[in-house]
């Protein structure tokens, strides 16, 4: 068995694993990692940084009324063009406002549980 990067010319190999439908997406600092068996995949693993916006806050007295929302995501995702040349972010919704925000700006919702996983040494 061998363990590699995939280079991006051998992506159409990815076609009947879990990485078939992500691939097309992956950016220049994305990768894939496999196993192979000879010319066969038998496990792979998509790498892939995601910018994760979190802590979204409008004072209550500020909420449904003003412009301060607006204005918070009008910055927001200037920034995220300007500053980390990225189209879309990662985010997590933990209430019924959250959930009817990011239903409002067109979100899609992301199958599974979110985790975050330690990398240990060597």
């Amino acid at each position: 068995m061998t363990t590699r990067v995939l280079p991006p010319s051998e992506y159409p190999r990815l076609a009947g694993t879990e990485a078939e439908t992500i691939w097309p997406l992956l950016t220049a600092v994305g990768c894939v990692v496999v196993v192979e068996d000879g010319d066969q995949i038998v496990g792979c693993h998509v790498l892939q940084p995601v910018l994760h916006a979190e802590c979204l806050w409008i004072h209550p007295d500020h909420r449904k009324r003003s412009s301060a929302a607006r204005r918070l995501w009008q910055a927001v995702q200037a920034t995220i063009r300007e500053r980390f040349k990225a189209s879309s972010f990662a985010t997590m919704a933990c209430s019924d406002d959250i959930r009817a925000l990011l239903a409002h700006v067109d979100a899609v919702r992301v199958p599974g549980e979110a985790y975050v996983v330690r990398v240990g040494g060597g």
